[in-house]
């Protein structure tokens, strides 16, 4: 029977994949990852909004605990460096949390993609990370069945993540809130709901299941429950017009299309679009709020490339819509990958510090953008 070749063909495929990721990610898991890069003073006290001799000086005074050396028995001091979390611990001490400044819920913001290949998920995980760099409580969000997000984290859907780890029960009307997938990373502020192949679920049992908001506004409603102990909510989805999508759409306060320089990338944003449309027209779903729609373009070259001149022709018949900054193509993210990690934490098996600095510079500047003409404004905040 031909159900029974299609289940055996599933069966199969479930015990290669969970042996390849055994054979190459087997080590890791959240509990796994440790953060091995360290900020110089002077990347530290940029970091707390401080000056660097603001910082020796509490060190000297046994204000701050004495800086950690690289060899305590050198007969030249040399520091080690800080770990976030000691810059964190830092940021209190000095009264520069930036989450005191703010005096509302947080920002929910989507990253979704027409199609796949545009950099979405990289993109909204470097986005998650350096925010909480900059000390702000996140949340990221992965409800791509792909679970390629999760996997940045420690978290793998064929060694240690399973359907209960993800919004599926909630979406299913069997949760009431969210507070039972919200896990831990290596990152001090950074809270992630994993994902896991089972979501594809999400699309053939909504409309039937027993739930208490209507199927479009599930995942919202799940967001209400937990938004206050965050800043910032990134959220991932699978790239396709589908109920996960809409979801996400529909939860956030504002929408990043992430749209690399490719003429088919931006036929596909055409289409996300329109499912846009169709949600906020007059006669479309029901809907608390409009969101703040931009497109985040990707895949950029160098000057005179294609994708450059595919930029000012998105500039031209969008505008208004695309960020002034965009992603540009980096080894360095290449790199990472190989191993699931973002340049942020790379502390080993960089390239040149010339090209990791490019590709550091090429994100501060996008994420920059959108923390202070899109984030920031919402909050209230100058």
């Amino acid at each position: 029977m031909l159900s029974t070749q299609m289940q055996s063909c599933i069966d199969s495929y479930t015990k290669w994949a969970q042996a390849r990721a055994e054979m190459k990610f087997g080590n890791d898991s959240p509990q796994s990852r440790i953060l091995k890069r360290r900020f110089g003073i002077n990347e530290a006290a940029e970091m707390i909004g401080v000056s660097r001799q603001a910082i020796a000086k509490a060190e000297d005074e046994g204000r701050l605990p004495k800086p950690e050396l690289k060899d305590s028995n050198a007969t030249r001091i040399i520091r080690a460096g800080y770990t976030l979390a000691q810059i964190d611990f830092m940021r209190d001490y000095f009264q520069k949390q930036p989450y005191q400044l703010i005096d509302t819920s947080s920002i929910i913001i989507s990253v979704p993609g027409g199609k796949g290949g545009c950099w979405k998920t990289s993109t909204a995980v470097h986005l998650s990370q350096w925010l909480s760099l900059a000390g702000y409580r996140v949340l990221f969000v992965d409800i791509d069945p792909q679970a390629h997000g999760s996997m940045y984290f420690g978290y793998h859907p064929e060694l240690n993540t399973t359907v209960d780890d993800t919004i599926l029960p909630f979406m299913l009307g069997n949760k009431d809130d969210l507070t039972y997938c919200v896990k831990e990373t290596a990152w001090p502020k950074l809270h992630i709901i994993p994902s896991n192949l089972q979501l594809q679920r999400i699309e053939s049992e909504m409309d039937s299941a027993d739930i208490e908001y209507p199927a479009h506004q599930m995942l919202q409603a799940g967001l209400q429950t937990i938004r206050n102990h965050y800043d910032v909510i990134i959220i991932d989805g699978h790239p396709d017009l589908g109920m996960g999508t809409t979801n996400m759409i529909c939860a956030s306060d504002a929408v990043l299309i992430a749209t690399s320089a490719e003429i088919n990338d931006m036929n596909s944003t055409c289409q996300l679009m329109g499912l846009i449309k169709d949600i906020y027209a007059p006669n479309g779903l029901s809907t608390t709020h409009e969101p703040h729609v931009r497109v985040l373009p990707t895949k950029l070259g160098a000057e005179h490339s294609s994708s450059q001149a595919n930029l000012k022709d998105m500039q031209k018949f969008w505008h208004g819509m695309p960020l002034n900054s965009g992603v540009f193509f980096t080894d360095e993210v290449g790199k990472g990958q190989r191993k699931m990690a973002t340049i942020y934490e790379q502390a080993e098996d960089r390239g040149t510090p010339a090209a990791w600095k490019r590709a550091t510079d090429i994100y501060d500047a996008t994420f920059s953008e959108i923390l202070n003409t899109i984030v920031k404004p919402m909050w209230g905040a100058e």
